[in-house]
C-alpha cells in the first residue's frame, strides 16, 4: 500500500476508548493525570492575578480553562502585556511567565491531547445525560404539583361542602358558630312548643293504642302505663316537669339561666351598668312610703305587743301556705321536652306507637284480603277499633313519624344537647371550626405546591442554557481532538464514533 493509499484510509476511534487509544499509541504518558494535577494547580494560581479588560472576562467565562483556552488567554496578554516584552522577544512580566509554563506543561507529552479528551468523555457520558434527566425531572415535578393543587382545590370545596351541609342541617350560615348556636339555643322552646303542638294530633293515636291493648288484654288496668308522656303532652302540650310529675299546674317558675362558654366573650363592650334608672329629676328612690299620720301608737305594756302560739299552729300555718302557693324551681321548672330522660322516653314511646301501627296496618290488610280467624276475633271489639281503616291506620302512621322526625332531626338533636350541656356548644363550634380548618391546610399546602412548581420552573429554565452551553463546547471539542490526532498522522482524517454524534440538545 502506498503512502498515499494509507492517508486516505480514515482513523475511527470509539470516543469512550480516546485516552486509552492516546496512551497505547505513545501520544501520552499513562500518568498524565497527575500532570494535569500540577498544570491545574498552576492554573489556579495565574487566574489570581488577570487583567480585568473586557476580552479577558468573557474568555473567563464558562467551563474551566482548558489547553485551548490558555493558548488564547496568552493572546490577549500579548497585548496586555506587550509594555513589558524586551528586545529579545521575552516578557518580563510574571503573569506572562507563568502563563508560557502553563503551555509549555500542557504541550509536554501532549498532556493537554488527554485532558481534553477526558472532560470529552465526561460531558458525553455524564454531563449531558444528567442535565437532560434534571430537566425531564423538572418537569416532571411540575406535572405532579399541577396535579396535587387539583385534589388540594377537589378536598377544599369537598371540605367547604360538608362545612355547609352540617351548618344547614343546624340551621346556622357559619360564620359566627359560637353565636349563632347561641341564638339558637335561645329559641329552643319555640321550637318545642312547635312540636308540642303538632302532638295533638296524637291523641287519637294513643286512645286507639289504649282501646286494643284493653280489648287484648281485657282489662284498663294497663291504661296508666301506655305511653303516658304521649297522652299527656297530646293533652296540655309542653308542660312543665313539675306538672308532669303532680298534676299540678305551679303558681311561680324559677328558672335557671344557662349559661353556655363563650357567651360572655361576646357581651358588648361599653359603660358598667351600675343598676340604677336614671330617673327624670336624678333623685334616688329608697322605696319609703310617706304618710300624713306620723304618730306613735304605743302597745299595751302587758302583752309587749307579742301574741303567743303554739307549735302545732306554725305547722298547720305552714303547711296550708305550702298547699296554696306551689313553685316549680331546679329541673322541675324546665319543660317536659328540655328534660333529657322525659325526651328520651318520648321518643321511645313514638317508636312504640310507629310500631304498633304497622303491625296493625299489617293485620288490618291480612283481614280485608280474608282471614277468616282474624275477622271473627274482632267482632266483639269497640267500634274503634272496628271501624278504622287501613287509610286511617297509615295516616296515624305518618302523623307519629312526622312528630318522630320533627324531634330527632339533626338541628334539633344539636339544640338539645346544647341545652343539657352548655359546654357542647364550645366542643361543637371547635369541632366546626377543625373542620373548617382543613381548608387553610389545604391552601397552604397549594401555595407550598405553587412554590414548588415556581422553583421547578425557574431550574428548567436555567437547565436549558447549561445544556446548550455543554452541547455546543462538547461539539467543539470534538472537533479540536479530531484536528490535533489528525496532526500526529500527517492530516490523516480522524473520525470519533459512537454516542458523540448522537448528542443533542
Amino acid at each position: 500500500m502506498s503512502w498515499q493509499q494509507e492517508q486516505d484510509i480514515p482513523i475511527d476511534i470509539q470516543y469512550n476508548k480516546l485516552v486509552e487509544w492516546l496512551v497505547s499509541r505513545r501520544h501520552c504518558n499513562i500518568k498524565w493525570k497527575t500532570s494535569a494535577e500540577v498544570v491545574k494547580s498552576k492554573i489556579v494560581d495565574a487566574l489570581k492575578d488577570m487583567p480585568g479588560t473586557k476580552e479577558m472576562k468573557e474568555l473567563l467565562q464558562g467551563s474551566y480553562p482548558h489547553y485551548y483556552k490558555c493558548k488564547q488567554i496568552v493572546d490577549l496578554l500579548k497585548d496586555t502585556e506587550k509594555d513589558t516584552k524586551n528586545i529579545f522577544g521575552r516578557y518580563s512580566s510574571q503573569r506572562m511567565k507563568d502563563w508560557q509554563e502553563i503551555m509549555k506543561l500542557y504541550e509536554k507529552e501532549n498532556l493537554h491531547l488527554a485532558e481534553l479528551s477526558s472532560r470529552l468523555l465526561r460531558n458525553v457520558n455524564y454531563e449531558i445525560p444528567e442535565t437532560k434527566k434534571q430537566i425531564t425531572k423538572c418537569g416532571q415535578m411540575q406535572q405532579e404539583c399541577e396535579k396535587k393543587m387539583k385534589d388540594c382545590e377537589r378536598k377544599t370545596d369537598e371540605v367547604e361542602r360538608n362545612y355547609s351541609i352540617e351548618c344547614g342541617k343546624m340551621g346556622i350560615e357559619g360564620k359566627e358558630v359560637k353565636l349563632e348556636l347561641i341564638k339558637l339555643a335561645a329559641d329552643i322552646g319555640s321550637e318545642l312548643g312547635e312540636i308540642a303542638i303538632l302532638c295533638k294530633q296524637l291523641l287519637p293515636i294513643v286512645e286507639y293504642y289504649m282501646a286494643f291493648v284493653e280489648f287484648t288484654v281485657g282489662s284498663d288496668r294497663f291504661n296508666d302505663e301506655i305511653t303516658p308522656i304521649s297522652k299527656h303532652i297530646s293533652k296540655y302540650a309542653n308542660t312543665t316537669v313539675y306538672q308532669w310529675k303532680y298534676g299540678k299546674v305551679p303558681d311561680k317558675i324559677v328558672r335557671n339561666d344557662k349559661k353556655f362558654e363563650g357567651e360572655e366573650e361576646n357581651a358588648i363592650e361599653g359603660e358598667i351598668d351600675w343598676g340604677f334608672d336614671d330617673t327624670a329629676d336624678d333623685v334616688i328612690d329608697f322605696d319609703i312610703d310617706v304618710v300624713d299620720d306620723c304618730g306613735i301608737v304605743v302597745e299595751d305594756e302587758s302583752g309587749n305587743g307579742f301574741e303567743i302560739v303554739s307549735v302545732s299552729d306554725v305547722s298547720q300555718a305552714a303547711q296550708h301556705a305550702a298547699e296554696s302557693y306551689e313553685v316549680a324551681q331546679d329541673d322541675e321548672a324546665d319543660t317536659i321536652l328540655e328534660n333529657l330522660q322525659i325526651r328520651t322516653d318520648f321518643i321511645n314511646e313514638l317508636i312504640e306507637l310507629r310500631a304498633f301501627l304497622l303491625q296493625r296496618q299489617h293485620e288490618s290488610s291480612t283481614s280485608v284480603s280474608g282471614d277468616l280467624l282474624q275477622i271473627n276475633q274482632f267482632q266483639q271489639a269497640p267500634s274503634v277499633l272496628q271501624l278504622t281503616s287501613v287509610d286511617e291506620i297509615e295516616l296515624m302512621t305518618s302523623q307519629v313519624d312526622e312528630v318522630y322526625n320533627r324531634l330527632t332531626s339533626t338541628r334539633l338533636v344539636y339544640l338539645c344537647r346544647i341545652l343539657d350541656s352548655p359546654k357542647f356548644v364550645e366542643r361543637l363550634a371547635s369541632t366546626l371550626k377543625r373542620q373548617l380548618a382543613l381548608t387553610s391546610k389545604y391552601e397552604n399546602e397549594k401555595m407550598n405546591l405553587q412554590l414548588r412548581a415556581s422553583e421547578s420552573i425557574v431550574e428548567e429554565q436555567n437547565l436549558y442554557p447549561k445544556l446548550q452551553s455543554l452541547v455546543a463546547e462538547t461539539k467543539e471539542w470534538r472537533k479540536l481532538i479530531e484536528k490535533e490526532v489528525s496532526r500526529l498522522y500527517n492530516g490523516r482524517r480522524v473520525n470519533l464514533m459512537g454516542a458523540i454524534n448522537f448528542i443533542s440538545e
